[in-house]
């Protein structure tokens, strides 16, 4: 079973782009506390969110925002610009939620939902 739960807060606004067929890719960096740790922790986690819930990810959070996170975890590699063979640990979401609201803001485009 490859399941994770985490709680914690962007590092910065979150990064939307589309895919060929229009499908939503946003992807942002959740540092989580490691509790556990007898020092002072924190893990830096990279998130992608597809379709519908990114929309609303890239929308709704911000930097410093907290949030919940419940997916997979997914190993990636690549040959970087330089030539160098790289690994990283990405998490794809399936669920979001909105730990924080920014207040009495809207979205970032000043709509109201």
């Amino acid at each position: 079973m490859n399941s994770v739960n985490l709680i914690g807060r962007l590092t910065k606004d979150p990064e939307i782009r589309k895919t060929e067929d229009s499908r939503t890719v946003c992807s942002f960096t959740l540092a989580v506390d490691d509790a556990r740790s007898k020092e002072d922790r924190t893990d830096f986690l990279r998130v992608t969110v597809f379709g519908g819930v990114g929309d609303l990810c890239e929308k709704y959070l911000r930097k410093g925002f907290m949030a919940g996170v419940s997916g997979r975890i997914r190993n990636d590699s690549y040959t970087d610009a330089e030539g160098k063979y790289r690994q990283s640990v990405n998490v794809i979401a399936d669920n979001v939620r909105f730990l924080q609201w920014p207040e009495r803001e809207g979205p970032k485009d000043g709509k109201a939902v």
